[in-house]
């Protein structure tokens, strides 16, 4: 389901940290961070890009997370969609097309890349060469590339200020280029239970993968 990739949108970053040593340091800070986030909540803007750069779409709306594994992200605009997962299950809802697309949660980081956000942290260094840009004061940015290519995304990025996550990228392997800005972020705050559960409504349409 490429569209998972879709939740993770920003501006590629690159760095050239690439010694070992340097790695491990970055996974370590990078670790921190994450560790520091049980709960995140907020809205987001999430805009695509092709790969001349051209901007193809923009959407809006709100989101929560909770490790592990269970997210509820809902675009509100130009048209609503939801996704969501319960750790055991994800649905992607569109009320348009009044379907369900219902599949076995993964927690293979390189295929589901939301997950990053509230996986067992423990698989960053088994999946990912962490760096971070040293040269970059204002905020910490790490860039994420995975350590096997057949996944859907060539580099993520997290950027954070003051210890908030504020904003996330991906650079899929066709160049595509998405960048996703997070406001009103709140963290460790007690999120709902059943916001990470969906019943299908009455009459759509239900598609298993």
């Amino acid at each position: 389901m490429n569209v998972l990739s879709r939740i993770f949108t920003g501006l590629l970053l690159l760095v050239s940290v690439t010694a070992q040593a340097a790695d491990d340091q970055a996974a370590a800070q990078l670790r921190k961070q994450l560790d520091a986030m049980n709960t995140l909540q907020g809205d987001f803007v999430q805009t695509t890009y092709d790969k001349k750069g051209v901007e193809q779409e923009s959407s809006s709306g709100n989101f929560m997370l909770m490790r592990p594994g269970k997210f509820y992200w809902k675009t509100l605009a130009p048209m609503q969609q939801l996704l969501v997962s319960n750790n055991k299950t994800i649905w992607l809802y569109d009320p348009d097309l009044e379907t369900v697309n219902e599949r076995a949660f993964s927690d293979d980081l390189r295929e589901t890349p939301a997950l990053l956000l509230s996986s067992d942290i423990a698989q960053l260094r088994k999946s990912f060469t962490v760096t971070r840009d040293e040269k970059e004061k204002s905020a910490e940015k790490y860039t994420l590339t995975p350590k096997v290519t057949e996944g859907m995304f060539q580099h993520l990025t997290l950027v954070f200020k003051a210890n908030q996550l504020t904003e996330f990228a991906i650079q899929d392997s066709l160049g595509q280029l998405t960048r996703c800005v997070l406001s009103n972020v709140q963290r460790n705050q007690t999120l709902p239970e059943e916001k990470f559960f969906f019943q299908p409504p009455e009459g759509v349409e239900i598609l298993k993968d």
